[in-house]
């Protein structure tokens, strides 16, 4: 009877043990999932496509201007300053006025309404800068 009675909680035991484990790996597999869907949902980026495209993730600079994100990440040349800050050239790459041309700010695939000096970054904000002829 007592070889019936080790036998049986050693069994028990061990599936015990086994069920904790299952869920500690299922808990662990679920919460990594959905950190990586928030990262994805919140993830604020800035993209420079000058002699070709150049990522960066710009979360830290959610509530300060597009201005301060882009010269944190690159080498800037700006005509004015403040809110009114123009960018002339970004990571060397002058925009050619001889040309018509000018570094355009997009944000969330749509050119923005006011220039890096005055565009405030929002949490998922998806930034681009790129060369524009006008």
């Amino acid at each position: 009877m007592k070889k019936y009675t080790k036998i049986i909680v050693a069994s028990i035991g061990t599936l015990l043990l086994g069920f904790m484990l299952w869920q500690v790996k299922t808990h662990y597999f679920r919460v990594n999932i959905q950190n990586e869907k928030i990262a994805q949902q919140i993830s604020t980026s800035l993209e420079i496509d000058g002699d070709g495209p150049v990522t960066f993730d710009i979360s830290s600079f959610v509530g300060k201007t597009a201005l301060k994100a882009t010269e944190s990440k690159a080498k800037i040349v700006t005509s004015g300053t403040g809110t009114n800050a123009f960018i002339t050239s970004i990571n060397g790459r002058t925009a050619d006025a001889s040309k018509h041309e000018f570094w355009e700010l997009d944000a969330n695939g749509k050119e923005t309404e006011v220039g890096a000096g005055s565009y405030i970054i929002q949490k998922g904000d998806i930034i681009l800068w790129h060369i524009n002829t006008y």
